[in-house]
Order: C-alpha cells, then structure tokens, then sequence
C-alpha cells in the first residue's frame, strides 16, 4: 500500500490527493509529490465528514451510545480549519494556479469515500493518492474507498508520510512475546521498522484539472468564510459561536506552511532545543523549552518528518525532543490495535473503578473553567480556553488534578482535551489520559507529584503565570500567590477568589490509590499475571495468545488490596 511510479500515463489523465487533517501542506507531502510527479493534472481535494467520526472514532462509542463525541465538530481544532485550509488553497494558486476542493455538506452526505470515488468519475481521474492514517475513523474511510475504487477501475495509492515508521513494520508485538515490557517492546520494534524515509520537496508543478474555475477560493465548491457548508455550529468550549472562536484564535496562531517552519528555525536557533530536557516535571517553568509546534504538527502545516531531517540530530537535547516526537508512533501504534483506547480501559483490573466526580456537576465545571481555588490549576485551565494550548507540564498538573484529587472519570478529562486543544489528537489524547488515570501501558505518573502549590515553586516561582490568567490575585504578595487561602480577610482578592474544591491534596490522591486497589482486589484473577502485576487486554491483531500481556504495576496499587478469593489463589499483586 505504500506510494509506487506509474507508467505509461496519457498527459490528460487526473489524480485526486485526498488530503485530511495532518497533511495541509505542499512541502514533505508525498501524497502531492507523487501524484504531481506524474503528467497530467492534479486535484487536490479535502473532504469534511463528522458524521462519520462519530460514527467510527471508538468502537464502543458507535450510534453514540456512551455520550461522547469524538468529531472534531465544534472544537478548537475546527476553529483553526478555515484559516489553515484558507492558507493552503492560498498556496496552491500563488506556487501551480491551482485550488484545493472542498467536499462538504450535501456532498458527503454519503460518506467521504463515495464522495471522492463520485468526484474522481466526474473529473475522469484514474488514481486517488494518500497519506496513510490509524485513527479508526480514517482506517474505515480508507478500505471503504478502496473497496469502492476497485470496482470502478480507479487506483488509489496509500503514502507513508504521518509517522516517522508506520506501525505495521514494526516487530513490536514480536519483542512483547519475547518477554519484554510493552514500552521497551515499542522502541524495540520501532527501531527495527527500517529507515525513516527521507523528506521530500515541494513539487515543481501542481496544474489543476482544466474544469476547475481557480479565479475563485476553493475553486467554487465552499464558502471562503466558512468552508464546512453547513450552519456554523457553537463552540463546545464556549458555547458560543465558532467563527468567534476561530476569530480569538487566531490572534494566538499565525496558520501559514511558513509561519510553522519559521516556529521550527525559532525552537532550533534561539535555544529551546538547547535547553531541552525531555521531560514533562523538568522542562517546567518560566524558561519552558516546549517547541509550540504541535498545532502545526498536528493540522500537517509542518511534517514531522521534515523536522527529524532538518534537526541537528547529534546533539543529547535534539535525540530527547526527537525521542518525545516518537511517541506520537507510540500513541498511533497503540490505537491501532486498541481501537477503542479513547474509552475502554486497557488494564483489566480497573474497569469497574469508582469515580467521585460526575461529568456536567460543580466541581467538574469549575475545574474546566479554572475555579477550582488553586491558582496555579485556575491559570493552566483558562490558558487553554483562551489559547486552545498547555505547555505538557500543565497538561500533566490539571489532569493529575482531575482524576487523582477530584475522582473525576479520566474520560471526561480527555473529552474536555479533545474538545479544547488546538492540537487535538485522539490517539496522543486517548494514550495520556489512560496513563494519567494508571489504566494505560505504564503508571509512572502516579508517581509525579503535582501538588499544584508545591509544584509552583518550579513551575511559576515569579508568580507571573498565575498573575497573567488568573488577574484577580495580581496584587496578592509572592509567597500567598499560590495560596491565596493563607491571606488574611480583607487582603487583596481574598474574598473574591473561590475556596478550595479540596482542601487536602495529599489524601485526596492517596483515596484514589485506595479506590484503584478496591478495584484490583474486586477483579477476577484472570485480569493478572502470575507475578501478580497487571495484564492489558491482547488484541486479536497481536498474534499473541494468552489472557493478556503483562504491565509494570506500581507497588502503590499492588500493596494491601487483595481479598479472601485472591488470597486463597495464591495471586500475590
């Protein structure tokens, strides 16, 4: 499936690029590079659906039987479509005359891969090209389409080009047969997936089909304003409408190919690649060395892979971003033979955990909108409503927050995340939230502390994060800051900020644990490993047998929660 040369094509023939969200670029697109490397013309096409992602994102989410929505409609990352897919259509008529097609309301109502097979009949286009993609989703579009191609006599030719190896090369589930722990497995096998392609240019020459009018934005076929046909829905952030938010957004975000490869010379240059660390507790604080660029990974105005080549690669801090890039492989890897990750938990032992925290109730609105009554929590929350972005460290501190201290379902964190953040991901999103919960490959997290006073000293010691996003303690002196219940009545903001949700952040994760090992102990024995750790659900598609694969278990989860049966077995955890 992955890109070839074709030969012997007549010079009026017409190629479709299909291009999703991940690939809005001209530069390292192979899907473009190839199809345009052939004679004839071009027409590239990006097709909007959320029907479908509803309908296909998680297995068990499917006819929207659990409430959760995993489309991008409606989100922050739709809020930066319009002027990102604006951008390109800009592109494509500066560098090739051409325009990028919309396929949208009415015109998919059929499905995407009906549509493109109907529009390619129409422009009598005899190869479909694309990047390959694993978000379930897309994996049904993409055999759907090949399925519906095959019987009209279209090619459709599938890139590598998301992922630095795609997961199918990599023996990985070989090394987790061979005893090893499922991280160690990945990289394992992710090194032996062969060579990381090289990066390829922008094309030459790009020339659309001769029936498309160029003169017009999108060649006619969407509104220049508001590309998506349909009415424009209200932001599932705000709830208000979504060109506000798109408007407010992109005073945050230049969406330009150009604008994120000057981001990328900025981190390279101007020494936040030198200062990186690679860790989410370390790389914290006023001098931050996050890249900023996972908007632009993720929207595909910048390819990863471009970057890998374009990075000095010898250097211990570019081997660390580069590392912490891959895991992006590992997110993709993982959903794809987990395809319901974003709900179903992979370790066994946890699926009946009790939760203390209903979504929609007090404690969980106030943690959205950064009210919890612990300013370093309040400023992260209202940083991503504003901006639609959190430095990682911040992403780890709220979610610890959620799940650890208010019992919140780990679920509903994601949800928010994936309605909230600009780079939006469901298969990064789905991975972390599973390990912030302790119900993913590894549980290291529970082992970060997060206390989010006592983490301030490293994350905020001036005070300037805090007093930035949350103003109404601006005039409160360093040292109450980030306590400001320690204030004395009648001192700046003292009666205006809200009182703390919880008041013991220390027992509050230590009854977490406690609900985790209730769980554990309430579990059948089939759901662990003969040393007692827990075991992940084995995909069908591991060529493993057994009741599961072992996963490191953290002593803290393992100690004092075994009942009379478990005992009796003789299944030490």
């Amino acid at each position: 499936r992955q890109g070839r040369s074709v030969t012997s094509i007549m010079p009026a023939d017409v190629r479709i690029v299909w291009l999703r969200i991940g690939d809005l670029r001209l530069r390292d697109n192979p899907a473009l590079w190839r199809a345009a490397g052939c004679k004839g013309h071009v027409a590239p096409v990006f097709a909007w659906c959320p029907e479908e992602e509803r309908a296909y994102a998680c297995p068990r989410a499917t006819g929207g039987r659990t409430g959760r929505d995993w489309s991008y409609e409606g989100t922050a990352l739709q809020a930066l479509l319009p002027a990102t897919l604006a951008g390109l259509d800009g592109d494509l008529h500066k560098w090739y005359k051409s325009r990028l097609w919309i396929l949208q309301g009415g015109a998919v109502k059929r499905g995407v891969a009906t549509s493109l097979l109907e529009l390619a009949q129409s422009l009598g286009a005899i190869e479909i090209h694309l990047n390959q993609r694993h978000e379930p989703a897309e994996r049904h579009r993409e055999a759907e389409l090949e399925q519906l191609c095959k019987a009209a006599g279209i090619t459709v030719i599938i890139h590598s080009a998301f992922l630095f190896r795609e997961p199918e090369r990599c023996p990985i589930f070989h090394a987790v047969g061979k005893g090893l722990h499922v991280f160690k497995a990945f990289w394992d096998g992710w090194h032996k997936g062969g060579d990381i392609r090289r990066a390829v240019p922008a094309p030459d020459k790009c020339p659309a089909p001769s029936c498309w009018p160029t003169n017009k934005p999108f060649a006619g076929s969407a509104n220049a304003a508001w590309p998506f046909g349909d009415k424009v829905p209200l932001s599932r952030v705000t709830g208000r409408s979504l060109t506000e938010e798109a408007e407010k957004l992109s005073q945050e975000w230049d969406l330009t190919e150009e604008a994120a490869h000057l981001e990328l010379s900025r981190f390279q240059q101007e020494g936040g690649l030198a200062r990186y660390r690679g860790s989410i507790t370390r790389d914290a604080g006023p001098k931050a060395k996050e890249s900023r660029l996972s908007p632009y990974f993720r929207l595909g105005l910048l390819s990863m892979v471009d970057a890998w080549w374009q990075s000095d690669r010898s250097s211990e801090q570019a081997k660390k971003w580069l590392r912490r890039c891959a895991w992006r492989d590992y997110a993709y890897w993982m959903l794809l033979h987990w395809p319901d990750l974003p709900e179903v938990p992979m370790r066994k032992a946890y699926t009946d955990l009790t939760w203390c925290t209903e979504r929609g109730d007090e404690r969980f609105e106030a943690w959205r909108s950064g009210h919890t009554g612990y300013p370093l929590v309040d400023a992260a929350m209202r940083e991503l409503r504003a901006t639609g972005y959190l430095q990682q460290n911040m992403r780890h501190t709220v979610g610890q927050f959620l799940v650890e201290c208010l019992g919140a379902d780990w679920r509903d964190g994601e949800e928010w995340f994936h309605v909230a953040l600009v780079d939006s991901d469901l298969a990064i999103n789905s991975m972390m939230w599973q390990h912030q919960a302790a119900m993913g490959v590894s549980q290291w997290l529970i082992g970060i502390d997060c206390h989010p006073v006592r983490h301030a000293a490293k994350a905020d010691p001036s005070g300037d994060y805090v007093r930035r996003w949350v103003p109404e303690l601006a005039k409160l002196p360093r040292g109450q800051l980030h306590a400001p219940w320690t204030a004395r009545h009648g001192e700046p903001a003292s009666d205006v900020y809200p009182a703390r949700l919880v008041e013991d952040i220390d027992a509050a994760r230590a009854a977490f644990v406690a609900r985790c090992r209730q769980s554990r102990a309430k579990a059948p024995v089939q759901c662990f490993s003969s040393d007692g750790c827990d075991l992940l659900t084995l995909p069908s598609t591991s060529g493993l047998s057994g009741p599961g694969i072992r996963a490191l278990t953290e002593r803290c989860f393992r100690e004092g929660g075994r009942d009379s049966e478990h005992q009796s077995s003789g299944k030490s955890r």
